[in-house]
This record gives structure tokens, C-alpha cells and sequence, in this order.
């Protein structure tokens, strides 16, 4: 079972994916990737 934080990832990146009005062009490595960057970056 994921920990908290991937599912927490998961969920919003299927959710991105699922939206036909926004247009998603990441792989969901790099989207992980870039949300840990955000979050480590304070």
C-alpha cells in the first residue's frame, strides 16, 4: 500500500489527466518529481 503522500500524488495526477479542458504533458515521474521540488523547496 502507498504511503500518503504517493497516493495523495496519485489521486490529483489521475484527476489532471482525466480533465479533457486541461492538457497534461507529463509523465507522472516527472510530475512527482516536480511536486517533491515544490515541496522541498521552502
Amino acid at each position: 500500500m502507498p504511503n500518503k503522500k504517493e497516493y495523495f500524488l496519485e489521486v490529483i495526477f489521475n484527476k489532471l489527466k482525466e480533465n479533457p479542458n486541461k492538457k497534461l504533458n507529463l509523465e507522472k515521474k516527472e510530475f512527482t518529481e516536480f511536486i517533491n521540488f515544490l515541496i522541498n523547496n521552502n
